[in-house]
């Protein structure tokens, strides 16, 4: 009898405790509203656009974060919902505006290219601040694989970066971010052409030819960056500059926004921990770097023991929010 009153009096407060987590969680939640296909750059007869998830409680102008999409630079498409982004569940707890871009893919884009696509979307969303109801201050970026590359050349590069500059409209706005959660990225583009299988065909004539993409291969590096890369291959010391010059690795320094770089422990894609191999560099500059290997990972989101605890961290640790 005693047992079935104390199982009836635990079943009452397991209730209780599980309505209030509801009615606190209800009461943290926010709510969004979406603006989708806003075109945030005109160029080379393309407009590319973005979509926009934004808080309708934000008393204040919200902090923000950009999402960069993945695809080896050749697929995917910008978030049509917010729970398409990685790590929305995160970035909703702390009420931030979510934007999710497009950018130029394939033998449209490559480098630089796709990399001035997203410093020119940053610019566009910190020029359209008051339209959005954001504070210009504090935008970080983040995106995975690709996008992951994109978001730390975002965060990494000068303001500077000969990547052809503002479009039309978007002159003189900055393009600096706040922090760069980058997961699963491609790093050092010499190595991973190097770590790459071959493309080159023989014929019985001796005549060479190049294979084209092969999406059963999972690191099939050489392929895309001959496309990717108009062209040019690592081949001279010259093009290896160039190689470097549209990675991370050839960006690391001190002044550096925050990152946050993410590998799979066991990434099929990209190989070799190179999220570790930047991260490593970082830390020897002097730069704010955080890392984070998912256990037995593979190409895909962080994840683990901790992690979400690492990420929230980061994010109130870059965009300046309060607890």
């Amino acid at each position: 009898m005693l047992a079935k009153k104390m199982f009836a009096i635990l079943a009452v407060m397991a209730l209780s405790f599980i309505l209030l987590s509801v009615e606190v969680a209800a009461q943290n939640a926010s709510t969004y509203r979406s603006e989708l296909n806003i075109v945030y750059s005109s160029v080379a007869g393309k407009n590319l656009t973005l979509n926009a998830f934004l808080p309708t409680d934000a008393v204040a102008p919200a902090p923000a974060i950009m999402e960069i999409h993945g695809g080896w630079w050749f697929g995917g498409d910008a978030a049509a919902n917010i729970k398409g982004v990685g790590g929305w569940q995160v970035f909703m707890r702390h009420h931030l505006a979510i934007f999710s871009i497009k950018y130029r893919l394939g033998k449209e884009g490559g480098f630089p290219e796709c990399i001035r696509d997203c410093r020119n979307a940053v610019r566009f969303i910190r020029k359209n601040a008051k339209r959005f109801n954001i504070d210009p201050n504090r935008i970080d970026v983040t995106g995975g694989s690709a996008g992951g590359h994109l978001s730390l050349m975002v965060a990494m590069v000068p303001e500077n970066f000969q990547d052809g500059g503002p479009t039309a409209g978007l002159e003189g706005i900055s393009a600096r971010v706040s922090g760069s959660f980058s997961y699963i990225p491609p790093t050092d583009f010499v190595r991973f052409w190097d770590q790459g299988p071959g493309d080159v065909i023989t014929n019985a004539a001796g005549i060479i030819s190049f294979r084209g993409i092969n999406d059963n291969i999972l690191n099939d590096s050489r392929p895309h960056f001959r496309i990717l890369f108009h062209g040019i291959v690592p081949d001279t010391a010259e093009h290896k500059v160039l190689y470097t010059e549209m990675c991370p690795v050839g960006h690391v320094r001190t002044d550096v926004p925050p990152l946050l770089i993410c590998d799979g422990q066991k990434d099929p894609i990209v190989p070799g921990l190179e999220g570790k191999e930047l991260y490593e560099k970082l830390r020897a500059d002097g730069a704010d770097a955080t890392y984070w290997m998912t256990p037995n990972g593979g190409h895909a989101f962080p994840g683990g023991a901790s992690f979400d605890k690492i990420l929230n961290g980061f994010i109130v640790r870059s965009l300046k929010l309060n607890q």
